[in-house]
């Protein structure tokens, strides 16, 4: 396995939620591995859009394939996993990464500098692979945004969007104040 929990713990969150995460860490990564991988009964990435790719995070084998679908650039909302940066690095592939701590919400700044990475891709015809470990909330919560402000879609729209795309993402990301913030933001 590649990904190794070895990013410091963020300040502002709670420490039973970190401790929570990292403890949870092992043994979600395998439920993940057992649904996307073993089992197939989800997929490890569905387009959102035909340059935005939302999934659950890629190991190192998955890059090449990433290459060949035309990701150019990664979100990676994980803390508790930096990346296959080497593999990105020898493919071209750029990284932005806003380590948000597992079953949390991203900061609304990360989300703010996330979504202008996604679309400065976007403009150049780049797809964009946004994830977190398993491709539900923390990613889902960029790619919602950037839904919002790019396409023009109301959260609950770009709420919609997501599901029908990727039906196992969290039916209730467009609820989170950081989602609120951000529309008010761009009002």
């Amino acid at each position: 396995m590649d990904p190794k929990p070895e990013t410091p713990l963020p300040k502002n969150v709670p420490l039973w939620q970190r401790m929570y995460a990292r403890g949870v860490f092992y043994p979600t990564l395998t439920w993940n591995m057992l649904l996307g991988r073993a089992l197939k009964v989800r997929r490890w990435w569905d387009p959102i859009d035909p340059h935005v790719i939302v999934g659950a995070y890629p190991f190192a084998r998955d890059v090449s394939l990433m290459y060949e679908q035309g990701v150019r650039a990664v979100v990676n909302t994980c803390e508790e996993y930096a990346g296959p940066q080497a593999v990105y690095d020898a493919m071209g592939i750029e990284q932005f990464r806003m380590p948000t701590t597992d079953f949390t919400h991203p900061k609304l700044e990360d989300i703010e500098r996330a979504v202008e990475f996604v679309q400065s891709h976007v403009a150049q015809e780049h797809t964009v692979y946004i994830h977190c470990k398993a491709g539900r909330a923390r990613s889902a919560t960029v790619a919602l945004c950037w839904l919002i402000k790019y396409r023009g879609q109301t959260p609950e729209q770009a709420q919609k969007i997501l599901l029908e795309r990727r039906p196992h993402v969290n039916p209730h990301v467009y609820l989170r104040p950081v989602v609120a913030e951000f529309a008010k933001r761009l009002s």
